[in-house]
């Protein structure tokens, strides 16, 4: 082998040890104040887990920016599952004091789809 083609085979090999590893979502290795996704998915009765809602399908906070959306397999789609991003701002291993992450006036209709969703569960 050349001396030039070893030394390129050693600075390719150097480079990837050096260079920062991928990870997904579910591998991740979190540092300290790395942003946390909180993800939304879907609401039910306990005793019947086929009748679900779609989280933002009821009268929850949300943010008014489109969210992300996540897709599982097939089965998680035939399952009901729509994860959805919340927006919500979360810093792995970061404290925070207790507070109110939104503010909800409850008027005649939204208390009706919450009343709803629970009595006809």
């Amino acid at each position: 082998m050349s001396s030039a083609a070893l030394l390129s085979l050693l600075l390719a090999a150097i480079s990837l040890l050096f260079s920062p590893a991928l990870a997904s979502e579910s591998d991740h290795k979190y540092q300290p104040d790395d942003p946390v996704t909180l993800w939304v998915n879907k609401v039910g009765p306990y005793n019947n887990p086929q009748e679900t809602y779609n989280y933002y399908s009821l009268p929850f906070c949300h943010s008014p920016v489109n969210a992300a959306h996540k897709w599982g397999g097939l089965g998680e789609v035939l399952g009901g599952n729509e994860l959805i991003d919340s927006l919500i701002d979360i810093k792995f291993q970061k404290p925070v004091d207790k507070t109110s992450i939104c503010e909800l006036e409850l008027d005649e209709t939204k208390v009706k789809q919450f009343k709803n969703a629970i009595e006809n569960s």
